[in-house]
């Protein structure tokens, strides 16, 4: 039987298959036969008024990290979540 972490961690995967499915698709038909490709990020998806805490942490490694985070493509970011969750999986079985 898998665990809770490997089922996050397939959910994770196949949502950034779709995504990334979507954003070629969306792509190819705005243009009308070549991919104009257009990132999504989890700012666009969450809205910037959510993310304006990052801007009040302390400048230095934590807030670039998070801004990293949250300007990355969203299917980049959903694929590294999957393989986060994938290792947890993997060190929680051998407890």
């Amino acid at each position: 039987m898998m665990s809770k972490f490997t089922i996050v961690g397939l959910l994770s995967w196949f949502c950034s298959g779709l995504l990334l499915g979507y954003q070629a698709l969306a792509g190819f038909i705005r243009s009308g036969g070549t991919i104009i490709w257009k990132d999504i990020t989890l700012m666009d998806a969450v809205g910037k008024s959510r993310l304006d805490w990052i801007e009040g942490v302390s400048p230095g490694s934590l807030h670039l990290i998070l801004q990293y985070i949250v300007t990355m493509q969203l299917y980049i970011l959903l694929f590294f979540v999957g393989i986060f969750f994938f290792i947890i999986s993997r060190l929680t079985s051998k407890l």
